[in-house]
């Protein structure tokens, strides 16, 4: 399950920018962070259900998660 919630966002992103040739108008950069919003909170909940992570661990994984996806749109 996290591999997916690592690869897939990574995957549509990729082919988000590579469609639009790496300039987002207003509707592609909405659809990016609508992508980047649903899969952190999915990763948040997922974190929270299946570890005894703590609310500070979570939002800091939230955080490097975010991060990490958010490098691909560049």
């Amino acid at each position: 399950m996290i591999v997916a919630l690592l690869i897939v966002p990574i995957y549509l992103l990729y082919n988000l920018v590579k469609d639009t040739d790496g300039k987002l108008d207003d509707h592609a950069t909405g659809v990016c962070i609508a992508i980047l919003l649903v899969c952190t909170l999915l990763f948040s909940a997922v974190l929270s259900v299946f570890t005894r992570a703590k609310r500070h661990e979570i939002l800091g994984a939230a955080a490097a998660y975010v991060t990490t996806e958010a490098s691909h749109l560049c």
